[in-house]
């Protein structure tokens, strides 16, 4: 990336969780940031000339195209892309109606699509960027009570390979972070601190994950040190599954 112009990564889901963690670090390290979310969550009062929010939901694509084209008149250059908006409610397979499947597709897969489409003519107009995706764990391993959320992180995980093969010769790099139990407001509405506690045991290194451990993963991908992967799936779940 030039280093006289970082530009802007655009972080979908930067109010709270993950996508908040990602946000503050790309801040740290000089970064324009356009944070989308549809409310500023974390990022409510926050002042940093850097930092560009947009009330929005990713299952709208033309508020999406206007946001990136916002982007580049107010950085230059979009470098990135992070999508991390997703929602999880979990439900009982049988319990589990049309309306809860149709919306978690919405924002996790079909939004993922959308902000994707939205970003790409940036970034091959300028030359090249950096997509890092979310997925999860559960989309190998499946959850009970989460068909319907395990289905649509599986669908990213398909969607990014399939994109990383189409956009690599634009000098555009797909990847994925699939983050293990993360302490985020997501599970910690579909669990109990003892449950979570107790999956926390079954951790290898003894602890879930932070918002830290994955936007550092993020900046990792986002990075020049990352210039020759892509298409590729970082499980940042601290030994989960290795036995």
């Amino acid at each position: 990336m030039d280093d006289s112009n970082p530009g802007a990564v655009i972080v979908s889901g930067a109010g709270s969780g993950i996508g908040h963690a990602v946000t503050r670090r790309l801040l740290d390290e000089g970064y324009g940031v356009s944070a989308w979310d549809i409310a500023a969550g974390q990022l409510a009062g926050a002042n940093d000339p850097r930092l560009m929010f947009s009330s929005l939901d990713v299952r709208d694509k033309s508020a999406m195209d206007r946001a990136v084209a916002d982007t580049v008149d107010r950085f230059g250059r979009v470098a990135g892309l992070v999508t991390c908006a997703a929602i999880f409610k979990a439900k009982p397979f049988l319990e589990l109606d049309e309306s809860t499947w149709d919306a978690t597709f919405a924002v996790n897969l079909k939004g993922t699509l959308l902000a994707c489409q939205a970003v790409l003519p940036a970034m091959r107009r300028q030359g090249g960027g950096a997509i890092v995706m979310f997925a999860s764990s559960l989309a190998r391993s499946g959850a009970v009570h989460g068909a319907h959320y395990a289905a649509t992180k599986g669908g990213v995980l398909g969607f990014a390979r399939s994109l990383a093969l189409e956009v690599a010769t634009d000098n555009i790099r797909v990847n994925v972070v699939s983050p293990g139990l993360t302490d985020t407001p997501q599970p910690r509405g579909n669990m109990s601190d003892q449950e979570i506690r107790a999956k926390a045991t079954q951790i290898p290194l003894g602890r879930i994950g932070t918002p830290d451990d994955m936007a550092e993963t993020v900046m990792f991908l986002l990075s020049d040190d990352a210039s020759f992967v892509t298409g590729q799936d970082i499980r940042v779940n601290g030994g989960a599954g290795l036995f």
